[in-house]
């Protein structure tokens, strides 16, 4: 190469690797991650009506509206991306068409309940309408539930009702009436749960009563002098952040519904979110919380920093996923909206190495609020969701391309990418900033830079909508998650990989099946892994058994290698028989006799858990 090749080459070099390295962010300016104002939902499918993924032409998507940064412009790589790791076509005119008129049978009302309801309430805190009971008997496990309810068969039970307290009178006279009448109680959130936690008993006789909580969303009081706040359990994610944030506080949990899901949703299914590296899981940040059953509350009179007063009831509320009562209201911590924010993003030649990185990062006790690391399936979908690019940033890109795959011998097939959100003091950041990079480069990772790690992190609230996009052509598509200590990262992921492959195989799966991992949080023994799994379904005679068969199946691997049954997402109907495998059955007669206890006529009948009986 001549003199002035090369030149050219070092210059282009140090231009991309500055403007790679440029992770730096002045003061902490606002995220709009997603639009703060309140919408119209969906009723079946996730999130707000103005969003949604659509064909533009023949081979380009985008996403509408203006809720979120990946809205409004057009994403020419997705539909290539998509065909390439499924093995099969997708064209515009082949998508479903959603069924318009959804069939609900009359409610089963109890006629005494039914009028003691209407005597003591008052208008419009109760509904029989059939689209609202319907929306109301199913949460967001796409293929059993949404998927079923758009394109498939009817759900086999609905609610008979749905019910919205305003406070907590409310909900304690509508358990009451519900302990006198015999009717079964089933506390509702945001609606955002994948587990199949609403599903209704099929083989449930009595009354079922949806009790929808999301207008008991008040903040009831907030202590700046002990950091905390008293709120109640129906308040969203994206509600609590507002109210706190008027006052200069967070919550700090950040999980990937925040727009939709609540306060009670989060403590019944033992939640986590993104940031937990700072601000903790939600066992940490909430103090305490009233649980209402059929016999009384379960609370403690006073909130303390922490206190040694024997086995503590509290436990009891964090997974209870609605099998105990209604958790009305919670005690949690707050903070002090951090001073500096900054983003960052690291590229590593395979995902070994950023596993590898991770556990040296933790090690060092510097930690980001938020770090994940992606496999290289989800980068490239991630890369394949970014719009055309104007000529000054494909020339950037090109000279990227060169330099990582030429120069530094990066495989694309290979390289996996970390996003980093770092929280705190302006020294404190700094810190963590110098730490993060510094380590980095010993794992061969390269910077690429603060607006790829904002943009990652933003893509969460967004993509969540391309899961709805995908099945109306055939797509069939889901996420399941598990804890694994550090030695055993790769022997799942492979575990999962390989059988999800002879799955497909022995199932007759037309094309090939897709599998995406990221780690999303890490601990001192371990991290949690969150799985994407998408098979095409067109052209298998039941698509949505075939896909419960084959993720059923892919669980008992995570569990045959080390895994746990499930990291955040919680138990529901879809994990519970597995329970004997990782629960004594000593165990398992202490949780039912606690709620023989405190819901001795079976009053919330949900059957999650250990408390199903068999298959429905």
């Amino acid at each position: 190469m001549p003199d002035w090749g090369i030149a050219a080459v070092a210059v282009a070099v140090v231009l991309v690797f500055a403007h790679l390295s440029n992770r730096r962010r002045s003061g902490n300016e606002p995220d709009d991650f997603f639009d703060h104002s309140e919408g119209e939902r969906f009723p079946h499918r996730w999130g707000y009506t103005d969003t949604r993924f659509e064909f533009v032409d023949e081979r380009t998507v985008r996403v509408t509206g203006s809720r979120y940064p990946i809205s409004g412009y057009r994403m020419p790589f997705l539909v290539d991306f998509v065909e390439d790791v499924l093995g099969t076509p997708i064209r515009k005119e082949d998508s479903y068409a959603e069924r318009e008129d959804i069939e609900a049978p009359e409610p089963n009302l109890d006629a005494t309940f039914g009028d003691a309801v209407n005597e003591q309430f008052g208008e419009g805190q109760v509904s029989f309408d059939p689209k609202t009971r319907l929306v109301h008997s199913h949460g967001q496990l796409s293929v059993e539930e949404v998927y079923r309810v758009m394109y498939g068969d009817s759900l086999p039970r609905l609610v008979d009702m749905v019910f919205y307290p305003k406070e907590e009178a409310d909900v304690k006279a509508i358990i009451d009436l519900a302990n006198a009448h015999d009717v079964c109680l089933v506390p509702y959130g945001g609606g955002t749960n994948v587990s199949g936690a609403l599903a209704c008993p099929p083989d449930e006789r009595r009354t079922i009563v949806s009790v929808d909580m999301r207008r008991m969303d008040r903040v009831l009081w907030i202590d700046e002098d002990n950091l905390q706040a008293c709120v109640e359990s129906g308040i969203s994610g994206k509600s609590l952040e507002r109210v706190l944030g008027e006052r200069g506080y967070t919550s700090g949990h950040d999980p990937d519904s925040v727009e939709l899901s609540t306060m009670g949703g989060w403590i019944s299914t033992n939640a986590s979110g993104m940031k937990k590296n700072r601000y903790g899981n939600i066992e940490d940040i909430v103090l305490e919380a009233t649980l209402v059953t059929p016999t009384g509350e379960i609370a403690t009179r006073a909130v303390t920093p922490r206190n040694s007063t024997g086995v503590q009831p509290r436990g009891l509320l964090f997974g209870s996923e609605g099998n105990f009562g209604i958790i009305t209201t919670a005690v949690i911590k707050i903070h002090p909206i951090p001073e500096t924010r900054r983003y960052g993003a690291l590229v590593f030649p395979a995902f070994e190495k950023g596993v590898a990185y991770l556990k040296a990062l933790r090690q060092t006790g510097m930690l980001p609020a938020s770090i994940r690391l992606v496999n290289n399936n989800e980068f490239r979908f991630g890369q394949a969701l970014k719009p055309a690019p104007t000529f000054l940033k494909g020339v950037k890109d090109r000279i990227q391309k060169f330099v990582l795959l030429k120069l530094l011998g990066f495989d694309p097939m290979k390289m996996a990418a970390c996003t980093i959100v770092m929280e705190g003091t302006h020294d404190e950041v700094g810190q963590q900033e110098r730490t993060i990079f510094s380590l980095a480069k010993k794992y061969g990772a390269k910077s690429a830079g603060a607006s790829n790690g904002k943009r990652g992190y933003s893509l969460t609230f967004g993509i969540a909508y391309i899961r709805d996009f995908l099945n109306q052509y055939g797509i069939l598509g889901e996420t399941f998650e598990t804890s694994v200590p550090w030695d055993r990262i790769h022997l799942v992921c492979d575990a999962v990989s390989g059988e999800l492959v002879a799955q497909a195989e022995e199932h007759g799966v037309p094309g090939k099946p897709y599998l995406s991992y990221r780690v999303t949080q890490t601990y001192h023994t371990g991290v949690c892994i969150y799985f994407t799994m998408g098979i095409y379904g067109k052209g298998l005679e039941q698509p949505g058994r075939t896909f419960h068969a084959i993720e059923h199946q892919l669980r008992q691997v995570i569990l045959d290698n080390g895994g746990s049954l499930s990291h955040h997402h919680g138990v529901g109907k879809v994990r519970r028989d597995f329970l004997p495998q990782i629960q004594s059955e000593t165990s398992i007669q202490v949780m039912r006799q606690a709620k023989n206890t405190m819901d001795p006529k079976n009053i919330f009948g949900i059957r999650n858990g250990v408390f199903g009986g068999a298959d429905e």
